[in-house]
């Protein structure tokens, strides 16, 4: 142990917390300093550099000791991709040096597996709390037309039932029942639902683009077609902002904006409806694996001497013990990442303790838990070019149809013309030109 009560380390933690997820992690760090810390000698200075991408930013620009930036911090937030970046220039600890095996076998094995990112198998990220993905539904609305219809929640469980019930609700109201918040995600875990994994990996850090014309077809059958046709919409920066509104009755999203989901539904300024939350599990594919996403960025550890280390070493194992790593999970929409505190009862018990009253958490919490015993999650990779690759699935699809919707509604057709041009660019042909840019682009990035 070469730490001294006396002569205390500081370890500086950069991470991207705003509002009350920063009051909440500011709160637990302090308690860490006056208590373990105070008598271990440690002190954690926690510091925020904005937003996912201003963190990403500050972490490159110090890793490559550019003009005006900050030294690196012992520890800072990171997704694999800007991991992968750091421990090339720099190197990062592989933090099973600190953490024995019996410690390890504590937290759950795929949050684990993400920050074995290397094919040396070390753990270079340690998971804090980790989010997927939920259907979220207008409960309200949803079961007065479930109802009107005969319709089953289970018919929700897959992409082509959903599908289907989002065009008989545009036929029954003109509306669109759906959206899809992160299409990347969607692409991703289609193809792993699929057992095609999208991207096929090599041992110098590159990566092939691996997605089957089988794969792609399902996917495009299930986004593109009911986009084109208004079943499926997203107008708003995310799905719950259209949720809001009533663009949309249903979408899917991440289990930490699950406090973002509305409450009332504003039709107009005298036209406001209360509601009430559903969640069920991400959908699959009727002929596929239960797979879904698992998202949320971990900590890394940067290389420097011994008595940091294994100070910042300490703060993680406190920080991800079960008492506290709930107190910070519950508060944000995140789930702790032990196997003891992934626990339906333990979780909605806290949230009582902690005075969280968010109907939508406390459905998504007992969804989610019923996801971990069923579901296998998944996170890809990092790679060279891996975050362009994640722009390009994002934006691939949706742009297409931005582009397809915007010149059938300037164009002024009668019905009939618009149902024909819309046969015509959801066409066997019209998938064939998609999939063919599609692999190409995505090859031109990879190879680069």
């Amino acid at each position: 142990n070469p730490l001294d009560p006396q002569k205390p380390v500081t370890v500086v933690l950069w991470h991207y917390y705003n509002g009350n997820i920063k009051e909440k992690f500011d709160e637990i760090v302090s308690e860490f300093n006056e208590t373990v810390g105070m008598e271990k000698g440690i002190v954690v200075d926690a510091q925020s550099q904005g937003d996912v991408d201003q963190l990403a930013t500050s972490v490159q620009n110090s890793v490559n000791q550019a003009i005006g930036s900050s030294p690196m911090p012992d520890l800072f937030a990171a997704y694999p991709d800007t991991a992968l970046t750091v421990h090339k220039i720099k190197g990062l600890v592989n933090l099973e040096q600190y953490f024995t095996q019996e410690e390890l076998n504590e937290y759950r094995k795929e949050f684990l597996e993400e920050g074995n990112f290397l094919f040396d198998e070390g753990l270079y990220i340690m998971p804090i709390a980790k989010s997927t993905e939920n259907l979220f539904i207008n409960k309200t609305s949803w079961e007065e037309f479930a109802s009107e219809n005969s319709i089953d929640d289970k018919k929700l469980q897959t992409w082509e039932g959903l599908t289907e019930v989002a065009a008989l609700y545009y036929e029954k109201t003109g509306k669109s029942f759906f959206g899809i918040d992160s299409n990347a995600n969607y692409m991703i875990q289609a193809a792993m639902q699929l057992e095609n994994e999208i991207y096929k990996y090599n041992e110098d850090g590159s990566a092939e683009f691996n997605l089957s014309k089988d794969s792609a077809y399902k996917i495009w059958q299930n986004y593109y077609v009911p986009y084109i046709n208004k079943y499926f919409a997203k107008t708003g920066r995310f799905s719950s902002d259209d949720a809001k509104t009533g663009s949309v009755i249903a979408y899917v999203g991440s289990t930490a904006g699950a406090s973002y989901f509305p409450t009332e539904v504003t039709f107009s300024q005298d036209n406001i409806v209360q509601i009430e939350p559903l969640t069920i599990a991400y959908p699959h594919f009727e002929s596929g694996n239960p797979v879904a996403i698992q998202q949320g960025a971990g900590i890394c550890m940067t290389k420097s001497d011994y008595a940091h280390e294994y100070a910042a070493a300490e703060f993680l194992k406190w920080f991800t013990d079960t008492k506290q790593n709930v107190k910070f999970a519950i508060t944000t929409g995140y789930f702790p990442v032990k196997n003891e505190a992934l626990n339906e009862e333990l979780l909605l018990a806290a949230l009582e303790e902690n005075n969280i009253n968010s109907e939508s958490i406390k459905s998504t919490i007992k969804t989610t838990s019923k996801m971990l015993e069923t579901y296998e999650l998944y996170s890809n990779k990092p790679f060279d070019k891996s975050y362009e690759m994640r722009r390009f699935l994002e934006t691939s699809l949706f742009d297409k149809v931005t582009t397809d919707l915007e010149a059938l509604d300037s164009s002024n057709m009668e019905m009939d013309e618009r149902a024909q041009a819309i046969e015509e660019l959801t066409s066997m042909p019209s998938f064939e030109k998609w999939y063919e840019d599609l692999v190409n682009n995505a090859n031109k990035i990879l190879k680069g």
